[in-house]
Formats: structure tokens, sequence, C-alpha cells
């Protein structure tokens, strides 16, 4: 309401001032025009008076050029009164004109005219006695005052018609200066007016203007610190108009789609935000689309993920809402989204870590029953050893009784790998890998896997004998099944100095197909394998833990292509026993 009676107040005072002008401007106008009317009756009546002075002189010449003509005899004086005639008939037309709108002038004119053709007749019958030699006749008639009565009679008339004129003359000066004083007053009051409605129109505005620039800074004060704390966020803003057009979007969300606000500000929210399904890799409806058709909070679906400009696919969840004015009409729409990889993930490791504890509650079990039996049979294969059996029959039992130490090895392994080494000891490392290589000689002789073996003399490393092993074990048993028959296994045991001292570093290559680059990632995450008839996803992750708790590192350097193979590379301190200790506590 009082926006209104603000724009009808500036609205109204602009209409008074142009009136105020417009009535200036008629007044001024019809003031301008009295004025000019005023002058022009000024000017013919100055005319008239030059006019009559014009005729008096013109009778006068004409006198004078008689008398001297009477004197003289001389014809040369009779030449201004032969020129002077048309002259004088002029003068006298010309007054007959100027005082056509006067009638009492119009007949003092007609007189006029009336007397001068009488002295002109006067002066024309002298003229023409003397020439007709009768100059006593000329005289007399001179002499007899008839010419002097008319011209008289001429210049009474020219004198009423001057007083006249001279009259009028002061009427109309006086009326011309009136009107120009009252020009000069419309336009001064009329500028004064509209000085003062300037004056305080501007204030006004200027006033105006103040407020609105208090309230645009507070706006602009305003602006920032929602700019300022939805940049703050830790989620994707995106904020729309009513039709979908890309307005704000916060760094998150730039980040997350590959777009800047300067490339992407006024364009579609779907170019802006490619969203697909997870699974089926379909593009799903936009949430801010189905905001503006439906007008209320919208969540995303499930499995959604959003391309980045480089192509990547990033899984995010949340919502987008409509944005409404204070008459509640839709004004646009907020998308508020977040990266859920993590989020994921940490649900996949739970998943896969109450797996795994399912799986370890199972393998115990297993482990705990084939425990006995094994027994049993290891018991008789040495009962059968000690019969009198032949040589041969002696070789397979050696052969039977090795891959039993074998399966009794894995069964101790799952049970807790070697229960009874829970306190680190010293452990030699060559001899280790030497014995993990023994067991694995069947498999290396069925695929023909050539083992290349490079020991540097090594210093013994404080650790739990049975993980030890259980590290090597997997991943010699990896290599033998990345390799194909014939394949290639190198195993190499070096004296390194690290950051932390002395260490060993156990190098085992394959010339296998190697691992895929997308896979490199994930290699170390329980029940991830590319295994899929054999594996369990297990070994890996195991093997990680193993060198975690010896506070060793592993490394793998892996191409995906034909005979390129792969490198697993394990450090472990040689002095980690406080260590080791300090993270078993």
């Amino acid at each position: 309401m009082q926006a209104f009676f603000k724009r009808t107040s500036v609205i109204l005072a602009f209409v008074i001032l142009l009136v105020i002008l417009l009535a200036n401007a008629v007044a001024t106008r019809r003031q301008l025009e009295q004025q000019l009317g005023n002058q022009r009756w000024v000017a013919h009546t100055r005319q008239v008076l030059f006019e009559l002075s014009q005729t008096e002189s013109l009778l006068k010449d004409e006198e004078t050029s008689q008398r001297g003509f009477l004197y003289t005899g001389d014809p040369k004086y009779l030449g201004p009164y032969k020129d002077t005639g048309p002259t004088l008939d002029a003068a006298i037309q010309d007054l007959a004109d100027l005082t056509a709108d006067n009638p009492a002038q119009r007949a003092r004119v007609a007189q006029l005219r009336n007397l001068v053709r009488d002295k002109l007749s006067e002066l024309a019958q002298t003229i023409e006695l003397y020439q007709a030699g009768k100059t006593g006749q000329a005289q007399e008639l001179v002499r007899s005052d008839k010419g002097l009565v008319i011209m008289d009679k001429i210049r009474h008339l020219i004198d009423e018609m001057s007083a006249e004129e001279l009259r009028l003359e002061a009427t109309r000066e006086a009326s011309y200066r009136k009107s120009i004083s009252n020009t000069f007053a419309s336009i001064y009051l009329t500028t004064l007016l509209a000085t003062c409605g300037l004056i305080l129109l501007a204030w006004f505005i200027l006033r105006e203007m103040n407020l609105r620039e208090k309230h645009a800074a507070h706006i602009r004060a305003r602006e920032e610190w929602f700019r300022v704390t939805l940049s703050s966020i830790g989620d994707g803003i995106i904020a729309t108009d009513a039709l979908g057009r890309v307005e704000y979007i916060n760094p998150i969300a730039e980040q997350l789609t590959g777009r800047e606000l300067k490339e992407v500000h006024g364009r579609n929210i779907v170019e802006v935000f490619p969203i697909f399904n997870e699974y089926t890799h379909q593009p799903t409806e936009n949430p801010v689309e189905k905001v503006m058709q439906l007008g209320r909070i919208i969540g995303l679906a499930n499995h959604t993920v959003l391309q980045h400009v480089d192509g990547t696919l990033t899984p995010i969840e949340d919502s987008a809402a409509p944005i409404r004015d204070d008459q509640n009409r839709l004004i646009g729409v907020v998308l508020v989204f977040r990266d859920a990889t993590h989020e994921r993930r940490s649900h996949e490791i739970l998943r896969k870590t109450e797996k795994l504890a399912a799986a370890a509650r199972l393998s115990a079990t297993m482990a705990h029953e084939i425990n006995n039996p094994l027994e049993s049979v290891g018991n008789l294969i040495y009962l059968a050893k000690q019969a009198g059996i032949s040589e041969e029959a002696a070789g397979y039992l050696a052969s039977a009784e090795h891959e039993l130490d074998r399966v009794s090895h894995i069964t101790r392994q799952t049970l807790g790998f070697y229960r009874e080494s829970s306190t680190p000891v010293p452990v030699d490392f060559s001899m280790l890998v030497d014995s993990v290589l023994k067991l694995y000689t069947n498999k290396f002789s069925t695929k023909s896997i050539n083992v290349i073996r490079e020991f540097e003399p090594c210093p013994e490393v404080q650790g739990l004998q049975g993980e030890l092993k259980q590290l090597i074990s997997n991943l010699i048993s990896n290599a033998a099944d990345a390799v194909g028959n014939h394949g290639q296994i190198e195993v190499r045991l070096r004296n390194v100095v690290t950051a932390n001292g002395p260490a060993v570093r156990l190098s085992i290559k394959d010339n296998g197909s190697g691992i895929a680059k997308e896979n490199l990632d994930r290699i170390f995450e329980p029940f991830f394998t590319t295994k899929k008839d054999v594996g369990t996803g297990l070994g890996l992750w195991v093997t990680k833990e193993i060198v975690s708790r010896h506070n060793g590192t592993i490394q793998v350097a892996s191409q995906s292509h034909s005979q390129a193979g792969t490198t697993f590379t394990v450090e472990i301190p040689c002095n980690s026993e406080a260590t080791f200790q300090t993270a078993q506590d």
C-alpha cells in the first residue's frame, strides 16, 4: 500500500508540473501574441505619424517650388513641383490605408485629400497664369492669401491627426509595456512554481533513491550471506527459475557436475544435471521437472548416478523442493544433492564385513570338523609306511602325506593362523619363502611353471611366522593361478633400508594377463575377486591385513595385456616388535 501511495504521489507530482508547464506555455503564447499585436499597433501609429509628416513636407516642397518659380521665372524651380505630385498622392493613399480602422481618422484623411487637392489647384493656377504672362494676376492670386488659408487648414488637420495618433501611440505603448510585464510575470511565476515543484520532486526522488539504496545494500548483504551460506554447505545445490533454467550453482555442485556457474547460467537443468539409473544406465526423470509438475518436494530415485562432464558417474542422493513467493506462486526449484559414494562404500563394506564374519564362523567350524579326520588319516599313513610296502607305494604315501600337510596347513590357517604363534618371533624370510614354494611344487609341476628364485642374504624379521607364511602363500598361489601353462614366476628377496630402518623386500612377479586398471583399486577389498569360479575374494584382503599388522607395506604394479604380468612388492621392517606389540594391544 505504501509503495502504491509513493508511486501515485510521484505520478501526480509529474502531472501537476506538466499541467503548470502546459498552462504557462499557453499563457505565454497569448501574452506574446498580445505583445506582438501591441507592438504592431505602436509601429502602425508611428507609421501614420511619419506619413502625416511626409505629406506636410511634400506640400511645403510644392509650395516652395511654386514661389521660387514665381519670384525668378526660372522653370528649373518647377522640377520639385512636378516630381512631388505623384509622391504626395501616394502618401495620402497610404494614410487612407493606415487609418482605415479608425473612422475619425478616415474622415480627416478625406478632408486632407480635398484640401491637398485645393492647394495643388491653387498652386497650378498661379503657375499657369505666370506662364501665360499674366504675372500680375498670378501675384494678385498669391496676395489674396487663398493658398495660405488652405495651407493653415491642412496644417491644423495634420496636427489633429497627429494628436490622435500620439494619443493612440501612448495608449498602445502602455499596452505593449503591460503585455511585456505580463509575459515576464507569467514566465517568472511559472518558472518559480516549476522550480519549487522540481526541487520538491528531486528531494522526494533522492530520498527514495537513498532508501532504495539502503534496501538494495541490505538485500545485497542478505544475498551475500545466503551465497556464502550456500557455498559453505557440504551438499551440492542448484537453483532454477520457474522454467527450469539454472540461476545458481554452489561450488560443491560445480565439483560434482564439472560445470561452472558462468557456463551453466540460463541453461536447462536437464543439460546441467544429467542423471541415470546406476544399473541400467538409462536416463532418469529429472526431479526439477517433477517439482514443476507436482508443486511439492520430490526425492531422487534410488540407485541414481550423476554424470560428470568428463563422463564419470557419481552415486547421489537427496531431493528437490519448490521455491514460492509471498503469493504462493512457484518461481523456481532448489535441488539439493550429495555424493553418496562414501556412504555406498560404507554400506558395502558393512555388508561384506557381516558376510566375512559369517564366512569366518562357517570356515572355523568346517576347519575344526575337518581337522580331526585329517589327524586320523595322517596316523593311518604313518602306520602304512611302517608296514612292509614296496618302494613305489612308499613314494605314493609320501606324496599323500605331503598333500595332507598342505590340507592341515590350510585348516590351521582358517582356525587362526597358527594359534600357537601369538607372540612375534624372529623369522628367517628365506626359509619361509622356500617352505611355501615347496608346498606348491606339485601345482608348479602340473602347469609346467618356471620359478626363478633370487635371494639376497637378509636379516631375520620380528613377526608371527604363521601369518607371514600365509601372506607369502597367498601371493604365490595368486601368481600360480595368474600364469598359464609354461608360465613364469620370479620370486626375489632383497635387503633394503627404509625410513623406518632395515627391512626385507619380497617381490613376486608373474607373466600372466595382468589386472584390469579399473580393478586395481579394489583388489584388497574383501570378497572382491576376478576368479569367477574358484576365488573367494579374501586372499589379498587377508594379505593386506597381515602386512598392516607387521607395520609393512604392499604395492602392486600391473598391466592388463598379454604377457604383461603383475608384480606384488612387500616390505616388512626387521625391527618392528615393539610397534607390532603396540598394535596387538
